[in-house]
């Protein structure tokens, strides 16, 4: 039987900055009592994040080829690649937490068994005019205008960030088999991107949730609007809080005994 979930952690330098101190911190306050495993190049020291970890939580690794921590289109290989997900077959789910990401509250089982393929923060605000798969522009414009004359159909999710993402792993995987030839070749863009079009595209194959949903997973563009449109409460987690309107997530961390500078 698999195990439900494991938090993934992304580490590619010696050193881990205070943000990133504050962001690892929080996960294993809030997360701890799942498995936490960190994925790693090969060549990369990681006595800093043992000596953080100890007496804290297992420090437990999994490594991959420097190439693919390189630089962002590395990054997205690895995560469009089947061989990343094997790794984390024994579990069903894996949270991604990148160390710019940000738990309010353990949430992980109650999103797990959502029954979603794929969770991250989505974009409610976004002018869909600059969105940079057209092809999705297009198709997510005919949805509207079907529902526009009461044509009941399938309504396009937009969403969802990866840096703070929730991944079932057989789906994922299964997704990568049907669409071997575009994982392979999504080289301009980010890997989350990939799911958000092909998930769309595929429904019922794949399954993303509605958008308010997501948000009340996590928050990343917009936060303030996004926060309102969810009713002012504190989503799972965000992404991006140094990025996006720090000002505005700054009070929500402190309040967990933080300190931004």
């Amino acid at each position: 039987m698999k195990n439900l979930v494991a938090v993934t952690i992304p580490i590619y330098k010696i050193q881990i900055d205070p943000i990133e101190q504050i962001s690892l911190s929080q996960v294993i306050k809030k997360l701890g009592n799942y498995p936490i495993i960190f994925f790693a190049p090969n060549s990369l020291d990681t006595k800093n994040y043992e000596k953080f970890c100890e007496e804290k939580i297992p420090f437990v690794t999994e490594r991959f080829n420097d190439e693919y921590f390189a630089d962002i289109a590395g990054y997205n290989k690895l995560m469009l690649s089947k061989s990343f997900y094997k790794r984390f077959i024994d579990f069903k789910y894996i949270l991604t937490y990148q160390l710019d990401a940000f738990v309010f509250k353990d949430e992980l089982t109650y999103w797990c068994n959502k029954g979603y393929d794929y969770i991250g923060a989505p974009y409610l605000y976004v002018d869909l005019n600059t969105y940079p798969i057209k092809v999705l522009t297009k198709y997510r414009r005919l949805l509207d205008y079907l529902h526009s004359w009461n044509i009941p159909f399938y309504r396009y999710r937009h969403l969802g960030n990866g840096g703070l993402s929730l991944r079932n792993i057989n789906s994922t995987l299964r997704l990568l088999t049907i669409c071997n030839r575009s994982a392979r070749s999504w080289t301009t863009l980010m890997e989350d991107n990939f799911f958000q079009y092909w998930g769309n595209v595929l429904f019922p194959i794949f399954k993303l949730p509605p958008e308010i949903e997501a948000a009340r997973f996590s928050i990343e563009l917009d936060p303030e609007k996004t926060f309102m449109a969810i009713g002012e409460e504190l989503p799972f987690g965000c992404h991006a809080f140094m990025r996006y309107s720090p000002e505005f997530w700054k009070t929500h961390i402190e309040a967990e005994g933080y300190s931004i500078e």
